[in-house]
């Protein structure tokens, strides 16, 4: 509509000077007739662009912000920044668009390079209703480096080392989590909690910007109830996060190993008889004389390993600190959550 006004005054100065040359009175009247018809087409089309603007405010239009991380981790939120900043780039206006993480792991000794490994989502949304339906989204796992800032004052996202996509995503994967892989295979299979944590972050910019959603919705499947997902309204949903586990089922052996996601970190309970080895721990293949694979993991001095045989993690098999091989089922969730009362795991 701008357009039109614009030609509309461009023909009057245009018609005036092709004029000219003609008597004043003619100059007068061409000029009289033409400055009042784009006057009242500029009018007109004034009064119906706030006649639209009124209309579009009427049915809903978006006014609750941009995406702004509401915790208190000034890393996470140079990340979220930088997701909505850099990642948001390459996708097609939307409402929203609301990012989610899953941390792996954090090296923070260097102030200049704290690198964090994850799994970065970025997700964008348009609201229909009550409800935030998904438009498209993507996610991007690897390490972030970020730094302070010039002035000291907070943190930036210095450089993304990204996992590439298709054939190479399992070698450059390895390259970028190295000793972290398998921990972050763990996570990278892990559906319920990429849910679980695609919920909290909805939730809590719709609490902190008090948008009307109660859900919301991908194409083709049902919506997802978001009420009282809000880190602020509930306990942390990491505190007791089961990650999964196996228990020696041969009749050889009595050991429990259990993975837990707590306060973003991730956590082992390897339960040996009556002892108890738990807490950080650090993770490797290992490769059997056939050619077979396990992950071996070192908690507090001890070492053992496992490794799950299907994809919906119900067998496989744990390796005692003796290298000796036993048959493993899954390790029931209840179980796993008493070895954790047990041994205190925060």
């Amino acid at each position: 509509m701008k357009k039109k006004i614009v030609l509309a005054v461009s023909s009057i100065l245009a018609l005036s000077l092709m004029t000219a040359c003609g008597t004043k009175t003619e100059t007068t009247e061409a000029t009289t007739e033409v400055t009042t018809e784009a006057t009242t087409e500029a009018t007109t089309e004034a009064t119906e662009e706030a006649t639209e603007a009124t209309a579009a405010d009427a049915t809903g239009e978006w006014t609750y912000g941009e995406y702004t991380y509401t915790g208190d981790d000034n890393v996470i939120n140079a990340i979220t920044f930088f997701l909505c900043d850099e990642i948001a780039k390459g996708y097609d206006a939307s409402d929203v668009g609301i990012p989610y993480i899953i941390e792996v792991s954090r090296d923070d000794s260097d102030p200049d390079d704290i690198k964090v490994w994850g799994d970065y989502w970025y997700m964008t949304y348009n609201l229909e209703g009550d409800t935030l339906e998904c438009q498209a989204g993507g996610n991007y796992p690897g390490c972030m480096h970020v730094k302070t800032t010039d002035a000291g004052c907070g943190y930036v996202v210095d450089h993304f080392d990204v996992v590439e996509d298709g054939s190479d995503f399992d070698e450059s994967a390895k390259e970028i989590f190295g000793e972290r892989y398998d921990a972050f295979m763990e996570v990278y299979s892990n559906d319920d909690l990429k849910e679980e944590k695609r919920k909290e972050f909805i939730a809590d910019f719709v609490e902190a910007h008090k948008v009307p959603a109660t859900k919301y919705k991908d194409y083709g499947w049902d919506p997802v109830d978001i009420s009282g997902s809000s880190t602020e309204n509930s306990e942390n949903v990491d505190e007791d996060q089961y990650l999964g586990g196996l228990y020696a089922n041969d009749g050889k052996s009595d050991i429990n190993i259990a993975f837990f996601l707590i306060g973003g970190e991730l956590r082992v309970i390897v339960q040996e008889g009556a002892n108890y080895y738990y807490g950080e721990y650090t993770i490797e293949d290992v490769v059997l004389d056939d050619g077979n694979m396990y992950s071996e993991i070192n908690v507090q001095g001890k070492t053992f390993g496992y490794q799950f045989e299907d994809e919906e993690e119900t067998m496989g098999f744990v390796v005692d600190q003796e290298g000796n091989i036993h048959k493993a089922l899954k390790l029931d969730e209840s179980v796993a959550m008493d070895m954790k009362a047990e041994t205190g795991l925060k």
